[in-house]
Formats: structure tokens, sequence, C-alpha cells
């Protein structure tokens, strides 16, 4: 199923977007705060958060999981723009 550029620019993903890539790399940029806060968190405590008690051991799994996915998308998304060419030094 394609998605319309107006549908994609009302998603409830992406609510503020015109075009895609910039705005999800963007996106992704202000989470990475909230990647730096889960680093210094104690994975014990975390889990509670996110799980009951008898549900706690599939929060690992789910973890891993959802960041290959992540992880994967965005390979796929920056791998449609060239890397910029190392420059030498500026000439003054």
């Amino acid at each position: 199923m394609t998605t319309a550029p107006f549908e994609i620019r009302y998603c409830e993903h992406a609510a503020r977007v015109i075009r895609i890539e910039a705005p999800a790399i963007t996106e992704l940029v202000a989470a990475m705060a909230h990647l730096d806060k889960a680093l210094a968190a104690d994975p014990a405590r975390t889990t509670g958060h996110y799980a009951p008690r008898d549900q706690q051991d599939l929060v690992p799994d789910w973890i891993h999981s959802n960041a290959d996915q992540i992880r994967t998308r965005l390979d796929a998304l920056t791998s449609r723009y060239p890397r910029p060419e190392a420059q030498g030094p500026a000439s003054t």
C-alpha cells in the first residue's frame, strides 16, 4: 500500500512532516537524549517500569527486536544518500 504525501504529512508519527527524511532524522537526533538517559538507568528498574511483574522477562527481547528494526530502517534510509567526501583543510 502506498501512502500519499498528504497522509504522511498528517500521520500520528510525524505530525509536522512535509518531507519525511529530514524531520525523521531530526526526531531521531532528539530521541538520542532519551537514549542517553536510558544508558544511565538501571535495566532492572526500567524493566519493572515497562511491564508487569509476570511479563518483565519479555522486555529485553522487545527492546532488542525494536532496536534491530530501527537500525535496519535507518540504514535503508541513509543508504539512499551519498556520504559527503572528506574535504581537505580549508584554504585561507
